[in-house]
Order: C-alpha cells, then structure tokens, then sequence
C-alpha cells in the first residue's frame, strides 16, 4: 500500500473512534424551526392585552421570510409592525401589537430555518378578558412541517451521490492502484457534475417553497447554504482538469487527485452545515463531525466501490488482487465507522425505541438501516468469495458490486427523505400528534359514539364526532350536534359549548379552543334527534408536553420539586409531611424568577387528584406570603402518587401553568 494510502486509512481510523466515543454524549438536535413557547402561550387567558407576540422556536428562524400574525374571530389581523428577532434571543421573533379588545385571538405563525431552510407554519389561540371558549379562529391548523417534494429528493440524491464519488472515486484510486490512468479523472468528472446539478436543485426546491423567485437567492438563507456546498465542489472541478491535463507527472496527479478527496470532503462538510444536525443546541461541532464521519465513511465505501469497476479492467491478475484486497480492508474500516456513527445518529435523532416504530421518521430510518445490513452482508460476501476470485476472475465482484450500489441508489432516497423530515426526538412543541378518541354511548343505549379531539392538549383543538345507532351501527343525522364543556377543578370558568357542523351522514365537526386550560374535562356530547335528544358523558384528560422536573432530597426535609418554565422562570412544591395516614398535608407551591427570588402572582389555583381518582378537584389555596408563595390543604392523603394541577396568574396577566406528580408515602 502507497504511504498516501495509509495516511487516507489512518484518518478514517482516527474519525471512527472519535465519533464512537461521542456515542456516550446524551442531548438531542433539533430540527425545523416549529414552535417551542410563546407569549402569550396556547390557550391563556389575559387579564389585559399584551402589547407584543413572541414566539420562541426549535431553530433559529430568518426574520425576512418568517412571520406572526395575531388574527381575531374575524379574520383581521391585529398586527402593528413587521415580525422582528427579540434581540439577544435569535430563536425568538416578537410583532408589536394595536389594541386588543376583549375577545378571542388566533396567533399565526410560518418560519424558514435559518439553518436547514426547512419551513413550517402553525397556529394557536389565546384570550384577552375572556376564556377561550366557543370562539373559531379563523383558519386555524396544527402545526405542520411539509416533508421534502420530489424535487428535493432527486437533489438530494444527485448531492449525495457527487460527492460520494469526489471522496470515495478519489480516495480508492490513492490507496489502492499505483497507476492513475484518465478513467479516474472522468470518474470524479462525472461527480462534481452530479453534485452540481444536486446543489442548484436543492436551493431551486427551496425558493419555491418559500415563494420566492431565484432573483431572490441572495436575499434569503438558501444562498449561504448553496454557496456550503457548491463552492468545494467549484474548486474540485478545478482539480480534476488538472489531473486530467498532468499525464507525464504522476506525483502531481496524484497530488490534484488528493485535493479532490480533501474538496469533497469540504462539500460534504458545507451539506453537513445546512442540515438538522447544525441546529443542535448542545455538543454542535462534535455531531457534525460525527455525521461528517458517517459521511465521508460512507462516501469511502461507495465511491470507492465505483472506482474499483471502473479501475480493475486492464491490470494484470496480481494488480486486481492486490487492489481488490487493499479496498476490502479500508472499506471494512469504512463499514465500522458507518454503522458506529449510524447508531448514534438515530439515537440522537429518534430517541426512543417506540418513536423508531411510529413515526414516519423512524420508520425510514429502520428502512435504512435493513438497506445498510443488506449491504454489509453483500461486503462480507465480497470479501470473503469475490475478491480471493479477482485474481481469476471479476464476474463475481461485478456482480455483487453492481447489487451494491443498486442498494445504494436506495439507500440514498432514504437519506433524502429523512433530512427533509423533523426528527421526532427534536423538542418541538407544535409536532403534528395523533388523535385522542374518546367513545362512549348514551344510558339507555340508543347511540354510540366516537370522539376524536386533535391534539388534545390545551387551546386550539380540532373535534369530530362520529354517531351511530347502538344496535345496528347506521349513522344517524341528528337535526343538531353540540359539546359542552365542563372543568370540575375550575368551577370559576362556568361551562361552554360548541356546536358542531354535519359533514357527512353520521359524522360532525368543528373547531376551537374549549379545552382552554390543562386539566381533566367534563365533555358532554348532546345530539338531538327528532324524537328527542341524547347526552353522552366524556372525560378528557388534556395531553401534556414534555416537562422538566427537577427533584432535589435531604434527609430530614420534604423533596423539592422544581418545574423549568420558559424564560428562566420556574414553579417549585413540595409535600409537607407526604406520609400516609396524616390528617392534614400541606401542598406548597412558589414561583421563581430567573434571578432565584420570588415572582409577583396575582393569584394562584390547584387541583389534585390522588390513587383511583379519574378527576382532578379543586383545592383552597392560601397565600403564605405577598409575593409568590401558596399553600393547600389535602386532607387524610393514602398511599400513593398524586397528579397536581396549578396555575398561576402573574402581574402582566400571563398565566403559568404546571403539572407534579408527587408520592406519599
């Protein structure tokens, strides 16, 4: 093997036990610029209006094509000012207000990441004196991230594949023949064609999801991450007319040759800095190097592969074996390396072995991972069959090579596809989840139904209801539909209803934001027929989102509970004593400014629910003190965990809501 060539191994060595060892590091990357937090938050109730919007999101957005537009039932849009960066908050875009009256109000919002270009678009609704009830805001959706078009596909492909041969075609060509003749030089042509085509495709998909014309590149992000990758690739081209010009010096085309592999692994880098991984918010550069790894590895394996058919005609039959063998031990190497840094990818990525199941992002990545053991097993059989049968003949290693890289092709779609979705391990708040179904049947069991309430969690949700006769399951066109509202833990709030618009026989919808605060609902369904009416009884539990709560004990004192809010603040309880068989426990609850003092509250409410009971009931709550701090009472508390709903009211009218789930033991 040349020295060149094992330099070439001795990276790749080197960046696999980098990137294993960063297999340890826990924390997730985000993806798409999807809602995390706002002002005011889904569902909230104000007591007076707010003079701003902030949205705070999963990756940084670019302020010239991202907005916020706070709309009334109407469809009118109260906005004052263009959508700005809250300074020093690069996640956070803020649009001043006009007046507000007393009402419900939808705030829309659509981002293009500043990083990956990804867009995203959602709503949520807030009110403003009033609870959120009955209102419908107008064009009101789920927050939704497109996944890639077909368009974006074949680019990505096109990218992929380009700089898999710039890296692999040139890099096997050093390692494993002493003779480089023109076919490499076309081979590695034909990559920084390919990869040029992907590049302006890519930016060309993304301005026309953005809505913007190409004369519009430079004014947009997607200029930055074209020239990330076209620029290397530019100057690889460069290269390779130079290799192919340099004939009667070899040690100069083989010198121009290297600056190819070393430029296609700045392309990959410059792809590697325009995708999910570059968002992370922790340990950024060591997750890129890590997916530059898994890369540049796979880039090794496959172009090399390439460039084994293309450069094995022609040589005597101890040439083949010796270049047959040297690829075989590199791109063993290379295989470690892919399936090292793979793992931590999905983990990173996926984060559980439920979401690898079901979500569409999961499912790909298994897709692509039975593709990679296929293709390990085609390797093994190469290394172990066809390449000891090089010397005699190449039918064998034509034949599973040529396999290979049809895989490959594959392969390759699937990684497109997967960097053009949000991974479901990315903390974004505003996911599209499926439907809570909720069935049930009147007393007298005349009707059945079904209820399906999207997302379920608290403010703007999405209902339909589907009815049909107990017996013979027909549906059934009642001459009014409706669902009303109840929440036992918040007998201040009083009752709401919605009515609910026929859509088809049997089935009925409609949307808004009843389920206006956390907690567990009384839903009741009423459908009147011409014989009479029905009512149907629910409970609805309001999904959570993912909370951090941090537990602190000490011998001799209650555990500490903290619960992180955004903006720094935080909500601490602990249970006082927390022993079964106490008459009298005590439930205390303080909020925390960033600065660790006590945070001003109007006023606070708690509802508890202990072992076996399906609904939460309200406790008297008690000031402790003129600031932050409350008590309740719970009386004779069993054995057990018990679930904590409080809500506070701060001095600008932004409510603070938490859920705790304490044991007593």
């Amino acid at each position: 093997m040349t020295r060149l060539g094992s330099r070439l191994l001795a990276v790749l060595a080197v960046l696999a036990v980098v990137s294993l060892s960063i297999l340890a590091w826990g924390g997730t990357a985000g993806a798409h610029a999807l809602r995390q937090s706002s002002f005011p938050d889904a569902g909230a109730t104000l007591a007076k209006a707010p003079g701003e919007a902030r949205v705070s999101f999963g990756e940084e957005p670019d302020p010239r094509l991202s907005s916020l537009h706070v709309l009334d039932t109407s469809g009118r849009d109260h906005t004052a000012g263009p959508t700005t960066v809250v300074p020093g908050q690069s996640l956070t875009l803020r649009v001043a207000l006009g007046p507000l009256p007393e009402g419900v109000y939808t705030v829309s919002w659509r981002t293009v990441s500043r990083v990956d270009g990804h867009l995203a678009a959602g709503t949520f609704a807030f009110g403003v004196g009033v609870t959120p009830t009955a209102a419908t805001s107008a064009g009101s959706k789920a927050a939704r991230a497109p996944g890639p078009s077909g368009a974006n596909l074949v680019s990505r492909w096109l990218v992929y594949t380009g700089l898999m041969l710039l890296v692999g075609g040139g890099a096997v060509s050093l390692v494993c023949f002493e003779d480089l003749k023109d076919r490499f030089a076309v081979l590695l042509a034909a990559g920084v064609v390919v990869a040029t085509a992907g590049a302006f495709g890519i930016s060309a998909d993304q301005l026309h999801s953005a809505g913007l014309g190409f004369s519009r590149l430079f004014d947009s992000p997607f200029a930055h991450q074209l020239l990330l990758r076209l620029v290397p690739v530019a100057v690889a081209a460069l290269a390779v007319i130079a290799a192919l010009v340099i004939r009667r010096t070899p040690g100069l085309r083989r010198g121009a040759m290297a600056a190819v592999v070393v430029l296609g692994v700045a392309g990959m880098w410059g792809d590697v800095g325009a995708s999910h991984v570059a968002a992370a918010r922790t340990l950024r550069w060591g997750r890129m190097a890590v997916q530059l790894t898994h890369f540049a590895s796979a880039g090794f394996w496959v172009g090399g592969l390439a460039a084994l058919l293309v450069g094995l005609p022609g040589l005597a039959p101890e040439g083949r074996a010796r270049a047959a063998r040297r690829f075989s031990t590199a791109a063993l190497l290379a295989v470690g390396a892919i399936a090292g840094t793979g793992v931590q990818r999905a983990f990173d990525e996926v984060g559980s072995l439920h979401r690898l199941f079901h979500t569409t992002f999961g499912r790909w990545v298994l897709l692509k991972s039975v593709l990679l053991l296929a293709l390990i097993a085609l390797g093994a059989l190469n290394r172990f069959r066809s390449v000891p049968a090089v010397s005699r003949t190449l039918r064998p290693l034509r034949a599973v090579a040529r396999t290979e890289l049809g895989l490959v092709a594959v392969v390759l779609v699937a990684t497109g596809f997967l960097q053009g979705l949000a991974p479901p391990a990315s903390v974004a708040a505003s996911q599209v989840v499926r439907p809570l179904v909720l069935p049930g049947h009147d007393f007298g069991t005349t009707v059945r139904v079904q209820l399906s309430v999207t997302p379920a969690t608290a403010g703007f949700n999405q209902f339909r209801l589907t009815a049909v006769d107990y017996d013979t399951a027909r549906p059934i066109d009642a001459a009014a539909a409706s669902l009303r509202f109840r929440l036992p833990a918040r007998p201040d709030l009083g009752e709401s209803t919605l009515p609910l618009t026929r859509t088809e026989p049997g089935t009925y919808t409609a949307q808004g934001p009843n389920l206006s605060i956390d907690g567990t609902w009384e839903v009741t369904v009423l459908i009147q027929q011409a014989a009479g009416g029905v009512e149907i009884p629910l409970s609805l539990a309001t999904r959570q989102p993912p909370e951090r709560i941090d537990v602190q004990c000490s011998a001799g004192t209650p555990c500490l509970y903290t619960l992180h809010l955004p903006g720094g603040r935080s909500v601490q309880t602990y249970l006082d004593p927390g022993r079964a068989g106490t008459h009298l426990t005590e439930f205390h609850l303080t909020f925390i400014q960033p600065d660790g003092s006590e945070l001003p509250m109007t006023d606070a409410t708690v509802a508890a629910g202990g072992p076996g009971q399906r609904v939460a009931t309200a406790l008297t709550v008690r000031r402790l003190d003129p600031v932050g701090h409350f008590v309740s009472d719970v009386l004779d508390a069993a054995r057990g965990s018990y679930r904590f709903d409080v809500v506070g009211d701060t001095q600008t009218g932004e409510q603070l809501q938490g859920h705790f789930n304490l044991p007593v033991r």
